[in-house]
């Protein structure tokens, strides 16, 4: 049986007609993603009205908050953000029968999991190890291949997979109980990069890391935002997060914000305009 460690190489050999792939992983793969696609096209995405495992480690109180008290005033989902979301999926899927047909053990796919009574589903277990996978841009990459997804984690991935590896801590399928590993495929250019990570620390605090988010949304709305960064290097303005401008709670989080139409139809959320932007301002 392969191991973790070889897992990359193993499913480049499979994409290559090395070996590996048959009918049974064809019936696999089209199967998963007839379930995807009638998961996610049935009807409306709904924005979800609970804690999941995936928000926990959520950097953004406020956004934690939102979700479960004003779970109604959510911006609506653009049909492009959907259907960026299915082609993750898509990616998921793949990889996965990809993984299966390169030998490795893969198991527990989407199976419920539940923290102190916060629930997820985890993505797989292959080879005993904890599996997130994760599609990425060229940029968002690099910080799996560099391995500093601790010090850079807008969206609580580290948390989220440590949660995972918590709450598998008794799963006969999962034989590393400290260990998890980011799986990940850059989306423009199918390259694979495994990024493992020790979560024994974080295994510790989880309990009370849990603990504190329920208080945060069973309390009042947080005060703290996630601060404005300058618009440039040479600019007086600030701007929204990446991570805010995309946030379906962005207007009622932020109504000052003021939006600006660039070439290539970028907009940018600014907060302070020292000095107004020589291109359109949009009413949001």
């Amino acid at each position: 049986m392969p191991k973790i460690d070889t897992l990359v190489e193993d499913i480049y050999s499979v994409i290559e007609g090395k070996g590996g792939w048959d009918r049974t992983i064809t019936e696999y793969l089209a199967r998963n993603i007839a379930d995807v696609a009638h998961d996610r096209f049935k009807e409306p995405q709904k924005p979800r009205g609970y804690l999941s495992l995936s928000s926990v480690g959520s950097p953004c109180k406020r956004k934690t908050w939102y979700r479960i008290n004003k779970t109604e005033e959510a911006a609506p989902l653009k049909p492009q953000l959907l259907g960026l979301f299915f082609y993750g999926d898509l990616l998921e899927t793949l990889v996965l029968a990809l993984a299966r047909a390169a030998g490795h053990d893969v198991q527990g796919e989407q199976d419920r999991l539940s923290v102190h009574g916060i629930k997820g589903h985890r993505d797989a277990v292959i080879d005993g190890v904890t599996i997130d996978v994760k599609s990425a841009s060229r940029y968002g990459m690099q910080k799996f291949k560099n391995h500093v997804l601790r010090d850079d984690d807008p969206y609580g991935y580290i948390s989220q997979l440590s949660s995972y590896v918590y709450a598998g801590k008794d799963d006969p399928l999962v034989t590393d109980k400290k260990h998890g590993a980011f799986l990940v495929v850059q989306k423009d250019t199918f390259e694979l990069c495994l990024d493992t990570y020790d979560f024994t620390e974080e295994l510790k605090n989880k309990e009370q890391e849990v603990k504190k988010v329920k208080e945060v949304v069973s309390g009042e709305l947080p005060e703290e935002r996630i601060a404005p960064v300058p618009q440039s290097d040479t600019s007086e303005n600030t701007k929204l997060t990446f991570a805010c401008s995309g946030c379906e709670y962005r207007k009622i989080c932020w109504p000052e914000a003021r939006v600006f139409q660039y070439a290539g139809g970028r907009k940018e959320y600014l907060i302070d305009v020292v000095k107004k932007p020589k291109v359109p301002e949009l009413i949001d």
